[in-house]
């Protein structure tokens, strides 16, 4: 139904009612035969029929009731005897006429309103069928499709207002859900690329684990023995971040796992004596032995970009200091190169940021920003900052369990 048409329906139904107002009422038309004749009775003697007061010209107030029977409107009618005029014969109407017009008036109005109430119905109908109905799917959709619901159609009906917005509405719904499936066949391509580069990976670790030992075997001397330890703890630590990285990818898990518990301080140490065959790398005192809240694998990773940090960009010596505190303790570790620009090191933890002197050096600007990322993981803190007589220096705090 188009909209004129309802118009159109409402002017009719209006005109309709209108009518009657407009109609002449046929009870103001009097009968002045049937008066007439009516008179005629009277002035023969005849009684006055109902509805007729006779006034005599004899009577007292003869004058004055009949000025006010003039004033009021009612039919006066001489009533003649003998060619005299006796009396009149008066029929007050006006009030039934006034009432019959009340009457007609009423009808009338009752009828131009329940016309108005017909059509502004009506208007009412067209209106939610033609507009709000369909508004409201698509606030239905919207909310489906925003709760993730990509399988909710939407319906264009006949002659649907928004059938424009409509139909691009579930264009939209098509394209998300598309872009949703190839997206999961994209995320199942990234695990079964990460699977193949694991198992490629693996097999060289395993190579160089059991070259390894075959110098240990041929070569049993402290020294050899020595460095074919750090390679094997490196090949191992690799197969861990290996597993690691397998382990969130499949479980699709967002960030990686860190697993902090109760741990010998002295493994810190340790971790650190492993990397002294990448440089030179001093150690003022020892570390503290307690016990310490961490996850070895993170721990060793953060250490490992702190260090490997200065001896990629500093190229200096290494110095490595322990202190311990009520809650946990220290670890100082500084070079001796320029250190970091103050405006930078704000930046250093931010996800592939690299400062002005990482130029022309490898890199993806992840180190320090996971070394920080770990260490808020394991409820310690780390803090870089430039030293007093220069260099880069970086503080790791580990608590105690």
């Amino acid at each position: 139904m188009k909209f004129r048409y309802v118009v159109i329906c409402w002017i009719v139904l209006i005109c309709a009612g209108l009518i009657p107002v407009f109609r002449r009422s046929e009870r103001s038309v009097r009968d002045m035969v049937y008066y007439n004749s009516q008179v005629e009775k009277i002035a023969e003697g005849g009684s006055a029929p109902e509805g007729c007061v006779v006034i005599n010209v004899t009577d007292s107030d003869y004058a004055s009731r009949l000025n006010g029977y003039y004033r009021s409107g009612a039919l006066v009618m001489d009533i003649v005897n003998d060619g005299v005029v006796t009396g009149k014969a008066v029929w007050n109407d006006v009030d039934d006429e006034v009432a019959a017009v009340e009457h007609g008036m009423t009808v009338r109005m009752i009828v131009v309103w329940a016309a108005f109430a017909a059509a502004g119905t009506a208007l009412l109908i067209f209106v939610y069928v033609k507009y709000i109905r369909p508004f409201r799917k698509l606030g239905k959709f919207a909310g489906e499709v925003a709760r993730g619901n990509l399988d909710f159609p939407l319906a264009k009906g006949r002659g649907d207002f928004f059938g424009g917005f409509t139909e691009s509405f579930d264009i939209m719904r098509e394209e998300l859900k598309s872009a949703r499936a190839k997206e999961a066949e994209m995320q199942k391509a990234k695990q079964e690329m990460l699977a193949e580069l694991s198992h490629d990976i693996r097999t060289p670790l395993a190579t160089i684990s059991a070259t390894c030992e075959v110098l240990e075997v041929k070569h049993p001397s402290p020294d050899v023995t020595s460095k074919t330890e750090v390679i094997r703890a490196k090949a191992a630590t690799i197969d861990s971040l290996i597993s690691n990285m397998m382990s969130a990818s499949l479980e699709e898990v967002s960030e990686l796992k860190v697993a902090p518990s109760d741990n010998s301080s002295l493994m810190i140490g340790d971790m650190i004596d492993n990397l002294k065959t990448s440089g030179n790398i001093r150690e003022t005192g020892s570390v503290p032995e307690c016990l310490l809240y961490y996850d070895a694998l993170r721990m060793e990773q953060v250490i490992d970009n702190i260090i490997g940090n200065s001896l990629k960009y500093a190229k200096t010596d290494v110095t490595v200091e322990y202190s311990k505190n009520d809650k946990g303790i220290i670890i100082k570790i500084s070079d001796e190169g320029p250190g970091v620009p103050e405006e930078e090191l704000s930046l250093l933890t931010q996800k592939f940021y690299r400062g002005t002197g990482s130029s022309g050096l490898p890199g993806s600007g992840l180190g320090l920003y996971l070394a920080d990322y770990f260490m808020r993981k394991m409820e310690g803190e780390i803090d870089f900052h430039n030293g007093r007589d220069g260099g880069f220096v970086a503080e790791v705090f580990v608590r105690k369990a």
